[in-house]
């Protein structure tokens, strides 16, 4: 069974810890690029000054180097290396590469006004960087002209020097690889807080629906008042609430009308019944009474088919409750029309206007709809009132409409229960013919074969309408 709890704290975990570890990963490159790119502009910028100490003149080449200012170069311990060459011999070197065994830079010949910087290993064995740098030593402006003279006078040009200066990378590395930690290890926390306050927070967040679960196992449907409030409740869970609440209406309606229909069919089952309890009684309390023994076997038989008839209806309805009826049947439906209407036609005026084509629907389900609505028309109308019966067409749709009076005066609360089962205008149930089921099963019929049914009341005339699809 999937928990929408545990997918929720899995989803929203891995989603906002990727999403960390990735706004990490891109702060640790885009440091490392930084811290990378500035170590290499601050050895540009020293071997830049290193060769803005180099001067000639027609005396020679003159380094104006002072240790006093730079002791990283005569230091023994972390130190920092320089060397120079004038042409292809060492000129100068730094203080800090006599303590080293290997006590002097590779040279790489390089073309004048060329830099470059490669990874090495440092005469202290340390990892570092090396920069070359070669260029021509600056002349004073005073002297250049002088100088330049003296060169063509000698018959020479101004020699090409080039400089390494070497630093170690083994502190920034350090602390590189240090903040490379304490990305990680802020990863793992943010990692391990994300999943504990998510799941914290979406076990405050389900505590609203553990306690409208709790609330549902307490409901009993036969509860009066029955709703679940929305109070204190979040936003979310209104509109679910109220879903709930409808569906506790819909079902209390329900098991009020299940309550009604069980106490009715009791009612109707227990008069016949005791009717036959009363019968068989008198018979064995006066065997020697010869008309109540005539009169027994057909009583019982009377008594007998009001059962069936009672009993066949209730199957007939809980059969046809929620079920669709097939329609594959081709009949002419004013045909079954007139039959229906041959026994009651002093009293039926039959009204059929258009000619209209054979239906294609459930035969059973139509001749029984419009049988029990024109037997419903004759039981409750006045013996010598006129019943109308319509024949039309809405479109290309068949319309039956039947009119008639009613004996007893209609209410709108009775148009509303009239499609109920077992229900009597007569709260007495006085009819030994009539039990409230063909009406209930004209509407369960309709509803099988999609024919729309309504009933309208003006005064004392009551109209049946059927549509069928």
């Amino acid at each position: 069974m999937i928990s929408i709890r545990n997918n929720l704290v899995k989803s929203l975990s891995i989603s906002l810890s990727l999403v960390f570890a990735l706004v990490m990963l891109i702060i640790d490159v885009v440091l490392d690029n930084w811290v990378d790119k500035e170590f290499e502009q601050s050895l540009i910028g020293k071997a830049s000054l290193l060769v803005a100490l180099v001067s000639e003149d027609e005396q020679g080449v003159e380094f104006e180097f002072s240790g006093e200012f730079m002791p990283e170069f005569e230091r023994q311990n972390n130190a920092e290396y320089f060397q120079l060459w004038l042409g292809d011999e060492v000129y100068e070197k730094s203080d800090s590469l006599n303590f080293q065994l290997n006590n002097s830079l590779p040279f790489i010949p390089l073309m004048e006004g060329k830099k470059k910087i490669i990874e090495a290993r440092l005469p202290d064995g340390r990892d570092g960087l090396i920069i070359y740098y070669s260029f021509k030593a600056q002349v004073d402006t005073v002297k250049r002209s002088i100088f330049y003279k003296h060169l063509k006078g000698a018959g020479a040009t101004q020699p090409t020097i080039l400089l390494a200066y070497a630093a170690s990378t083994e502190d920034t590395e350090g602390i590189l690889i240090f903040l490379d930690f304490l990305f990680i290890l802020a990863t793992f926390i943010v990692v391990f807080l994300v999943v504990y306050v998510v799941r914290n927070k979406v076990d405050l967040g389900l505590i609203p629906l553990n306690e409208l679960n709790n609330e549902l196992k307490k409901i009993k449907i036969s509860d009066e008042n029955l709703k679940l409030s929305n109070k204190n409740l979040s936003l979310e869970l209104v509109p679910f609430i109220d879903s709930i609440n409808s569906f506790i209406d819909q079902n209390k309606t329900l098991y009020e009308k299940e309550k009604r229909l069980t106490s009715d069919i009791a009612h109707e089952l227990k008069t016949p019944i005791t009717e036959l309890i009363n019968l068989t009684e008198v018979v064995i309390k006066f065997p020697q009474d010869k008309i109540s023994k005539t009169d027994y076997p057909q009583q019982v038989l009377g008594i007998s088919w009001r059962l069936k008839n009672v009993i066949s209806n209730l199957l007939l309805l809980n059969k046809l409750s929620g079920n669709g009826l097939p329609k594959d049947d081709i009949f002419d439906y004013q045909q079954i029309i007139h039959e229906l209407y041959a026994p009651y036609e002093n009293r039926i005026i039959l009204n059929s206007q258009t000619e209209i084509p054979p239906l294609e629907n459930n035969l059973f389900a139509v001749e029984t709809v419009l049988k029990n609505l024109i037997n419903n028309a004759i039981q409750y109308s006045p013996n010598e009132s006129v019943i109308l019966l319509t024949l039309d067409s809405v479109g290309e749709l068949p319309h039956v409409s039947i009119t008639n009076e009613v004996s007893e005066a209609l209410s709108v609360g009775d148009l509303e229960n009239m499609f109920e089962p077992m229900w009597q205008k007569d709260i007495s149930r006085s009819s030994s013919e009539n039990f409230g089921l063909g009406l209930a099963i004209v509407a369960s019929l309709c509803d099988a074969i999609d024919a729309d049914i309504k009933v309208t009341l003006i005064q004392k005339t009551i109209t049946f309408d059927v549509l069928f699809n």
